[in-house]
């Protein structure tokens, strides 16, 4: 059976912020520091397949007992859904973290995807699953509108399974399986202690929730201008200008790349400097890329957009 690839999760970056905006959905989880463990039901055995992080398990390479673990899963309970990858943290050996040892030998399962429809599943879907199944869900802090990296930094230092907690994991719901981001819908943050970077300070400060803040606080202020009405018009002008044909088409979205988010920072130049002002030295980074996902949308249709 072919083994579908863990999600690598990304360090929280400054320009990794940008794809977290208020009211977006966001899901907070524990980190936890134990082996990378998926298991999947295989319709040609009708047994159990255990995966580590790279191989398909056996009796002689358990990953420290969870082979073991999923070979005593009731396969009955798993046929139903045999597209479906689990994944999950198992703490069958010790870390760099020790839990307690009542969070030992247990599998804590974070994401489900869907290798047919090609999609991670809702973590409301997960956590529903886990349950039904009598899988133990990972520790999860909060489920609700993303408010600021602030409010996200508060739930570092609360760990649920041991003494200390590596760090936390920001899922966003609302963007999930978008196809056409280029930022992670998954990010996470990790104590001092657990860096895998030598140079603590710069990690410091890209995770500065001030800094985060700031750039939240700007992305807002350019969307408040930089509009779908705004874009539209100045592709309209570029169409009468001959810039781009009437019936435009995604051949022509490099010639719009290369001339529409210059026009629409000059236009808000002229018609809105306050709020230029106001967002500083972030205004022309988001200006470029708001106008792009919505050119890419009028042209290209809602599946465009990014």
């Amino acid at each position: 059976m072919e083994q579908k690839k863990f999600m690598d999760i990304q360090r929280l970056k400054e320009g990794y912020a940008d794809g977290f905006v208020p009211g977006d959905l966001i899901v907070i989880q524990e980190k936890f520091d134990g082996s990378n463990a998926a298991a999947r039901y295989d319709a040609e055995t009708g047994k159990m397949v255990a995966f580590s992080r790279r191989h398909t398990l056996n009796q002689n390479n358990t990953l420290n007992g969870f082979y073991n673990y999923v070979q005593e899963l009731n396969p009955e309970d798993y046929k139903d859904v045999p597209d479906y990858v689990i994944f999950g943290e198992w703490s069958g050996a010790r870390n760099a973290i020790i839990y307690y040892p009542e969070n030992t030998k247990k599998w804590y399962v974070f994401d489900i995807y869907d290798v047919r429809e090609e999609k991670y599943l809702p973590q409301s879907e997960v956590k529903a699953f886990a349950e039904t199944h009598g899988l133990t869900y990972i520790n999860t802090f909060y489920v609700g509108p993303f408010v600021s990296w602030e409010h996200v930094q508060s739930f570092m230092d609360h760990p649920g399974y041991g003494e200390i907690q590596e760090g936390i994991v920001i899922k966003n719901q609302t963007r999930l399986n978008d196809p056409n981001s280029r930022l992670p819908f998954v990010v996470k943050i990790v104590g001092d202690k657990f860096h895998e970077v030598a140079k603590m300070n710069h990690v410091k400060k890209i995770q500065d929730p001030q800094k985060l803040q700031e750039r939240t606080e700007a992305q807002e202020l350019v969307k408040s201008v930089v509009t779908r009405r705004r874009v539209e018009k100045e592709l309209y002008k570029m169409r009468d200008e001959g810039i781009i044909p009437t019936e435009w088409c995604e051949q022509d979205m490099k010639t719009v790349a290369r001339n529409l988010p210059n026009r629409i920072y000059t236009d808000c130049v002229k018609e809105e400097p306050e709020v230029v002002r106001a967002a500083g030295q972030y205004f022309g980074k988001f200006c470029s890329v708001i106008s792009m996902n919505y050119a890419r949308e009028i042209i290209l249709g809602p599946t465009g957009a990014k």
